[in-house]
């Protein structure tokens, strides 16, 4: 990834973080609390810069609470096609 694509990233973590910007639209409750985690995930990364991919803990519960709502299964299938295409053997 290129800076200019990690400082956006940075920028819109960072935004959520400070609570300049938030999750947009209705959600469940599970879904807003496990995109919120990933979040400071995200923000745990950039500070730590030592940390090289997020717990599988984090992403399991996102993807999990994703998939109990059909209405996000268009996101889950990409977040899974993603994940797959940077699996390691």
């Amino acid at each position: 990834m290129s800076n200019k694509g990690r400082d956006y990233y940075k920028d819109v973590i960072n935004d959520y973080i400070d609570g300049k910007t938030k999750i947009q639209g209705e959600h469940p409750s599970e879904v807003l609390v496990a995109m919120d985690t990933f979040f400071h995930v995200g923000k745990m990364l950039m500070d730590n810069p030592e940390l090289q991919t997020v717990p599988p803990e984090y992403l399991n519960n996102l993807l999990r609470a994703l998939n109990k709502y059909p209405q996000y299964r268009d996101l889950l299938q990409d977040l899974v096609s993603i994940l797959k295409k940077h699996e390691t053997t």
